[in-house]
């Protein structure tokens, strides 16, 4: 027991001896595929590959593109306020224009990976209307998709808030639209229903939508 008594002042400096022994034992036994996973990051990298954090894939393409940072109210300078360099007052005014000329509705898009044999993705079309959800004041609006769906004008009108259509493609394609409002104005939209939010998904996945739209027969890409 005394010798007991006369080791324990070096009993933690024997767990600290214990310790390191045991990481040094670790790093050893997996140096190498440590080392493996390091040199493929960066031939990846050296080579301008893409590179996968889960289902989201960064491509060197979309990286090199300029950021911009929003500028909020918090941000504006005390003081007297200069007039703007950029943009000039013609933007301002084309970009009112815009909001007057389609009264603040857009059309806008979703896509998710589609289940029906030969297409790639099922494609959600609908409009929106800026800071608000209020479409009392339209009458109703029709959607051309181009000659894959033979032509056709879809009308829809406008049900549980939620004014559009779905449909189905393998490729992108050019949506047109317009819409007319019950006190006989109308306002022509377009979008171009890009791919490029397949990006997001991989392989096989199957996210559902919540919002439910009806579905023209026969779609194709345009």
């Amino acid at each position: 027991m005394h010798w007991l008594q006369a080791m324990s002042p070096y009993v933690p400096a024997l767990q600290t001896l214990l310790w390191c022994a045991l990481i040094t034992v670790v790093l050893a036994a997996f140096h190498k595929q440590g080392r493996a996973i390091l040199d493929a990051v960066r031939m990846r990298v050296e080579r301008g590959s893409s590179l996968r954090a889960g289902p989201v894939e960064f491509g060197e393409d979309l990286r090199q593109l300029q950021h911009v940072e929003p500028v909020g109210l918090s941000a504006m300078p005390e003081g007297p306020v200069l007039p703007p360099l950029s943009p000039q007052p013609s933007w301002a005014d084309r970009r009112d224009k815009i909001y007057r000329d389609t009264r603040g509705v857009f059309l806008v898009h979703v896509i998710k990976p589609s289940g029906e044999p030969g297409q790639l993705y099922d494609i959600f079309v609908y409009l929106i209307r800026h800071k608000s959800d209020d479409f009392t004041d339209v009458s109703h609006a029709e959607f051309f998709f181009g000659h894959y769906w033979g032509n056709q004008i879809f009308r829809r009108e406008p049900k549980g808030g939620l004014l559009g259509m779905s449909t189905s493609a393998y490729g992108p394609f050019l949506c047109t639209c317009r819409v007319a409002f019950k006190d006989g104005y109308s306002a022509d939209l377009y979008r171009y229903v890009d791919f490029e939010m397949g990006r997001l998904f991989e392989q096989g996945s199957d996210r559902a939508l919540e919002r439910k739209v009806r579905k023209p027969r026969g779609g194709r890409s345009s």
